[in-house]
């Protein structure tokens, strides 16, 4: 294989210095965001009207907007020359793997035109453009060379099992799903333990031999390996064969063990596997990405049943759509920190003293807002708790110091946070000039708590500032009896679960009593969440005053709804 020439290589060859690289990175300012979205989607048109098969892929994984991104993103970065090897290897890697070389030829082509068409240069400015645009012209020679270079024989097979790889089915991705009647997804169960115990050669192994039963159970079949240890199978079958089909095959891998060698000898390993099975019909409108989303929900319930297999019906379906739209336009939120705050008070359930207000994340939709409890899983399924913490932070504290409220509020912090932007968020804090008597933390049960470096330090630091500390939902996953023992809290939060059974369920009553007794010899204060009736309210306090409790109060929407302020 001929050797890639590296883009600062063809630099020197063309004699490009870096006085020429200084200049270019002077013109950048003429490229406004205007001018870069309309290049993008100019791009995109020549791509819908002239290259249908990149267009196709476009639509399948629904790029559309993200390509007009990308675009824009490009043309920001690369006027920093000197890391172009960077932006080429990747542009090669996603080329090389979905866009036609000669369809790649003709889009950049346009590209560039785009951009001569799109920027109007001054004239002193005009031998420095035209340094920029040869430029824009190696980086596209750079690309293909990288692609030929590359590109194998076997481009289209999945390296271990042969059979078409992930690319192949992007690639075909609409046509295959159009001819087909159902597609079935598997997934090898505790695959990551045969690798971590018996070597990923083993693994290997196991994957061929699965792939190899599965060719002989779907003959007619498109069977893919999609990734690690998922295969996918679409066919002409209806999706009652093909679970049929797939029972018969869990039952002939029992009986045919897999054999890896030890040095005690020969090991003998059951391969069984989870599988969610999809009418087409019912899909023929999704991207690939919500098909995938979808199939991947129903994997996580499969297995939960006892053969590990299930047939996605359309109800469940239209509630997996409904999610999947949900997650996106939580996560475009959260980029694009369209995030309100409904402030909730937190009141003496006594007196009616207020105790402090919490701030709650609220997501706008077309004519209300997406409260937190329908999003939050979401948020942590998707990665993106500490990205929502920070804009709760920075909102919050804009709000404090704007207003000058005569309360405190409030601010659920994730262990991500706390690990990851604890420093920041003092120092966002101390340059805000807000009094940091007026926060209150909340650490969230997401994940487990004492598993945060030095957590305990970070808490006595944020106590010694002026800052009180409350263990929410407290009672449930990782919030338990432990925290209280290692960290110095202030208080905690009975979790919504148990507070709402209280006046029936006599073991929730009883860990409540255990609770109270607990606090009034630790001396916290205690918050009963989800309080949205009388008689549980009444029943708090009758708990309190038998085990002679007085710091107790309540949240919920007997106690107050949270109202939505400006932030």
């Amino acid at each position: 294989m001929a050797k890639v020439m590296e883009f600062k290589e063809l630099l020197k060859i063309y004699g490009i210095t870096k006085d020429d690289l200084k200049d270019i990175k002077d013109i950048k300012n003429l490229f406004s965001p205007e001018n870069k979205t309309k290049i993008g989607k100019e791009t995109l048109k020549f791509i819908k009207e002239n290259l249908p098969a990149s267009s196709q892929i476009i639509e399948d994984l629904n790029f559309q907007q993200s390509f007009i991104e990308i675009i824009s993103n490009f043309l920001d970065k690369i006027f920093d020359v000197e890391k172009a090897d960077i932006y080429i290897d990747v542009i090669a890697r996603t080329h090389l793997k979905y866009i036609p070389t000669e369809d790649f030829i003709k889009d950049y082509g346009k590209f560039i035109q785009n951009i001569i068409n799109s920027i109007e240069i001054p004239a002193d400015k005009l031998h420095i453009f035209k340094k920029f645009v040869f430029i824009l012209i190696l980086i596209s020679y750079c690309v293909l060379f990288k692609q030929i270079s590359n590109r194998e024989s076997t481009k289209d097979s999945d390296s271990v099992t042969k059979l078409p790889s992930k690319t192949y089915l992007i690639r075909n991705f609409s046509k295959i799903l159009r001819k087909s009647k159902t597609i079935a997804i598997i997934d090898i169960n505790d695959f990551k333990n045969i690798n971590i115990y018996y070597g990923f050669q083993a693994g290997n192994s196991i994957l061929t031999y699965t792939a190899s039963f599965l060719k002989s159970v779907f003959k007619k079949a498109t069977i893919t390996r999609i990734q690690n240890d998922e295969f996918l199978i679409i066919t002409n079958e209806p999706p009652e064969i093909v679970f049929n089909k797939l029972r018969i095959l869990q039952k002939e891998l029992k009986e045919n063990p897999f054999e890896i060698p030890v040095k005690s000898g020969v090991e003998k390993i059951t391969v069984f596997f989870t599988g969610v099975i999809l009418e087409t019909s019912r899909c023929k409108n999704m991207d690939y990405n919500t098909l995938f989303w979808t199939l991947y929900r129903g994997i996580k319930k499969a297995k939960k049943k006892e053969n590990n297999i299930k047939i996605i019906y359309p109800e469940e379906l239209s509630s997996y759509i409904l999610q999947r739209k949900l997650t996106l336009d939580v996560i475009e939120a959260i980029r694009s920190r369209k995030i309100k705050i409904g402030l909730q008070k937190i009141e003496n359930l006594r007196s009616s003293k207020l105790l402090f207000k919490e701030s709650l994340a609220r997501i706008p939709a077309s004519d209300s807002v997406i409260e937190a409890e329908k999003f939050i899983k979401l948020v942590c399924q998707t990665n993106i708790e500490e990205k929502l913490d920070t804009i709760m932070v920075e909102k919050v504290i804009k709000y404090i110091a704007s207003t000058h409220p005569e309360f405190k509020i409030s601010i659920n912090l994730s262990s991500l946070f706390m690990q990851n932007k604890f420093n920041w968020f003092l120092d966002k804090i101390l340059n805000s000039k807000v009094k940091p008597e007026q926060i209150v933390v909340e650490l969230t049960e997401r994940e487990d708590i004492l598993a945060i470096p030095n957590i305990a330090k970070k808490v006595s630091i944020l106590k010694k500032r002026g800052i009180e500390v409350f263990i929410d939902d407290f009672g449930v996953k990782y919030a338990n009896y432990e925290l209280l023992r290692a960290l110095p809290i202030d208080g905690i939060k009975i979790d919504g679960s148990i507070i709402q059974n209280i006046t029936t369920n006599e073991l929730d009553q009883l860990f409540v009593t255990y609770v109270f007794k607990l606090a009034a010899m630790r001396n916290f204060k205690i918050v009963a969440e989800y309080i949205e009736r009388e008689d549980v309210k009444d029943k708090l306090i009758e708990i309190s005053n038998s085990t002679g409790f007085k710091e107790l109060y309540g949240q919920g929407f007997l106690i107050g709804k949270p109202e939505i302020i400006s932030a």
